[in-house]
């Protein structure tokens, strides 16, 4: 089978779709708020990651709620599973982060709330 790699569709210049002879253009776009420090602007603010190490079972997720870079107690934001027994979440703070997970964002783990320093990465193995 042979493909003509000249040929051009009239549609495609009119809906602004690249061409076979148009370079595809890429557009990064950040979305600035008021009152939200963006990395290298300020300084002080540095990555914080938070590990757990924990098997959650199939079909269900960690969550992270507290203070500080945009947490809140009522409603959690959902960690990236990593593999079978590891989640991740990592976030740029100024200040130090109090936290605690939840699993399926409803169930609070045992203990104390925790804490994470700007540049600190914690590793916790949360119980439920």
């Amino acid at each position: 089978m042979k493909f003509d790699r000249g040929l051009k569709n009239s549609n495609q210049k009119k809906s602004g779709m690249p061409t076979a002879t148009e370079p595809a253009k890429t557009v990064t776009q950040t979305a600035l708020q008021p009152g939200k420090p963006v990395s290298g602007i300020r300084n002080g603010i540095k990555t914080v990651t938070i590990e757990a190490k924990v098997d959650v079972g199939f079909g269900n997720r960690l969550y992270l709620r507290g203070e500080g870079h945009g947490l809140n107690w009522n409603q959690g934001i959902p960690l990236t599973c990593v593999n079978s027994s590891t989640w991740k979440w990592s976030g740029e703070a100024a200040e130090s982060l109090k936290f605690k997970l939840l699993l399926n964002d409803a169930v609070w783990s045992k203990g104390d709330d925790l804490v994470a320093a700007p540049g600190q990465k914690v590793e916790v193995s949360p119980a439920f």
